[in-house]
C-alpha cells in the first residue's frame, strides 16, 4: 500500500509539472522624415523561444531596411536557430546555424552551420551570464568585390548577459567574435547593447544600439563597420 501510495504522489506531481511553452517576441522600429529630404527606417525582429529542463530552443530573425530620397541605402535580413541539450547542471551541447543576407556590406549571402558547448556561467533572479564556444562551416557569395564566394571552417565564441535592474527597466548585452581558421585576419565582431522599460505587461520599450565589425570587406568600397541605434515597440506573447 506504502509503494502505490508514493506512485500515486508521484503521478500527481508530473501532472502539476506545467510544460515549457514556446515565447514569441515582435520588435518594430520605424521612422520617416520629409522636407528638404525623404527618409525612411525600418526594423522588425521576431524571436521565439522554449526552454525546457533539458531541450532548449531558440529562433531569431530580423530586417533593417532604410531608403534616402527615395533610394535605398540599406537592405539587410538576418536569421539564426539554435537547438541546446542540457548535459549536466550548467553545461550543455548545442547545433546552430545562421543566415546573412546584406549586399550593402558586400554579401550577397552566408550561410554557417555547426555544432559547439555552452555554459551557465552566472545565473540568479537579477542576472544571467551564458558563453558559447562553437565549431561552424561558412558558405559566402558576396555582392562586391573581386572573389564571387568564399568556403572556411570558423570557430565562434559568445556572450550573453542580461541584468534585471528593476522590476521593469533590464540591460541586455550579447557580443559574438567570429574568425575563420583558414584566413585569422578574416574576423568578424557583432555586439547588441540594450536596455528594456516594461511599460505593461506585455508591452517594452526598448534603446538599443548595435555594432557590426568586419576586420576584412569583401570590397574597398565596403566600411569594416556598421552602427546603427534603435528605439523599438516591443510586444511579447
Amino acid at each position: 500500500m506504502l509503494v502505490v501510495a508514493l506512485t500515486a504522489q508521484i503521478v500527481r506531481a508530473e501532472e502539476k509539472k506545467e510544460p515549457a511553452r514556446w515565447k514569441t517576441r515582435v520588435e518594430i522600429s520605424y521612422t520617416n522624415s520629409s522636407g528638404n529630404s525623404e527618409a525612411e527606417a525600418l526594423s522588425g525582429k521576431l524571436e521565439t523561444k522554449r526552454e525546457g529542463e533539458v531541450n532548449r530552443y531558440f529562433v531569431k530573425a530580423n530586417v533593417f531596411r532604410t531608403q534616402d530620397d527615395n533610394e535605398e541605402t540599406a537592405n539587410k535580413w538576418l536569421a539564426d536557430i539554435r537547438w541546446e541539450r542540457v548535459l549536466q547542471k550548467r553545461l550543455f551541447a548545442f547545433i546552430a546555424a545562421d543566415y546573412l543576407k546584406d549586399k550593402f556590406s558586400g554579401f550577397e549571402y552566408r550561410f554557417g552551420a555547426g555544432p559547439g558547448l555552452g555554459y551557465d556561467i552566472y545565473k540568479t533572479d537579477r542576472h544571467s551570464l551564458k558563453g558559447l564556444l562553437g565549431i561552424y562551416y561558412y558558405h559566402e557569395e558576396f555582392s562586391k568585390g573581386p572573389r564571387n564566394k568564399d568556403d572556411y571552417i570558423a570557430g565562434k565564441a559568445s556572450l550573453n548577459y542580461e541584468w534585471q535592474i528593476f522590476k521593469n527597466v533590464k540591460f541586455q548585452e550579447d557580443l559574438s567574435y567570429l574568425v575563420s581558421f583558414k584566413d585569422t585576419q578574416k574576423y568578424f565582431v557583432n555586439s547588441e547593447t540594450a536596455v528594456e522599460f516594461a511599460i505593461q505587461k506585455n508591452f517594452s520599450f526598448r534603446v538599443s544600439y548595435t555594432v557590426a565589425y568586419q576586420n576584412e570587406s569583401p570590397s574597398p568600397d565596403v566600411k569594416n563597420s556598421d552602427r546603427v541605434f534603435f528605439t523599438s515597440l516591443i510586444i511579447d506573447f
